[in-house]
């Protein structure tokens, strides 16, 4: 399937009708500092591949990213765009409902960024209640899904570390500064989700967690193809236990 018929937002009226809607996917990111050597808009950049590569594999939509997210942990660098998480949870909750109310059956949520998770479930959970047929999955890519091949793939992941640079690295080479790549490792291991300013500066002093100058485009790749592979199987799981699709001239109905 072609990139045209991959997107949702290069398509024509009569094209969009033609099409069977089965699984919409929606990326989110944020615009947010990452470190000094890769782009603010890295968290949507890498939803938005995932989200192609699932959708190559299993004949979905993709619906254009949304940029901006909940950022308060990174909110004192700049180049961080916050929004509320009231504004971001109205936008994101209208946003699917819209891509349901055009007859599709499961939206598939890639999440690029960590402040948007919990808001991101409650949406999603919300919505699906409102549908017996339906349903509405989210999927935070990098920490859901291929866990055992990160692990031996990267020694010292996170924020702008080695996994999400190498995945950079590999996705838009041009876009990343290794010769601003710095690296900060730190034995802090929390157990439980913990929100706090004085938690945040002590974990992110530069923006970065990791070992940026590990990173590189074949360990990027890797991860991307077990990523988006394992994230596959599971929306063909859960299509498997909705119930069956009406006819093609009913799914296309706004409901």
């Amino acid at each position: 399937m072609s990139a045209h018929n991959l997107k949702a937002w290069l398509m024509s009226g009569r094209v969009f009708d033609s099409q069977s809607k089965t699984v919409a996917i929606l990326p989110v990111g944020s615009v947010e500092r990452h470190g000094d050597h890769l782009p603010l808009g890295t968290d949507g950049i890498e939803a938005e591949a995932v989200a192609l590569l699932v959708a190559e594999r299993i004949g979905a939509h993709v619906f254009p990213p949304i940029w901006y997210g909940s950022s308060l942990g990174l909110k004192r660098f700049s180049g961080t765009i916050d929004v509320e998480p009231q504004a971001f949870y109205s936008y994101v909750k209208s946003v699917i409902r819209e891509i349901l109310r055009n007859g599709y059956t499961l939206v598939l949520v890639v999440n690029g960024h960590g402040g948007n998770s919990y808001i991101l479930r409650e949406v999603a959970r919300e919505i699906a209640y409102e549908y017996r047929d339906k349903a509405v999955l989210v999927v935070d890519w990098w920490r859901d899904v291929a866990q055992e091949i990160r692990a031996s793939l990267f020694k010292s992941p996170g924020h702008a570390g080695e996994d999400e640079t190498s995945v950079m690295m590999y996705l838009t080479p041009s876009n990343v500064d290794m010769s601003s790549a710095k690296d900060h490792e730190t034995s802090i291991r929390l157990g439980l989700t913990v929100f706090s300013s004085a938690i945040d500066e002590a974990l992110y002093p530069e923006a970065v967690l990791g070992k940026a100058t590990a990173a590189s485009p074949e360990k990027g790749k890797m991860l991307l193809e077990a990523v988006s592979n394992e994230i596959s199987r599971e929306v063909l799981k859960v299509l498997n236990l909705l119930p069956p699709r009406p006819s093609k001239n009913e799914s296309n109905r706004f409901t």
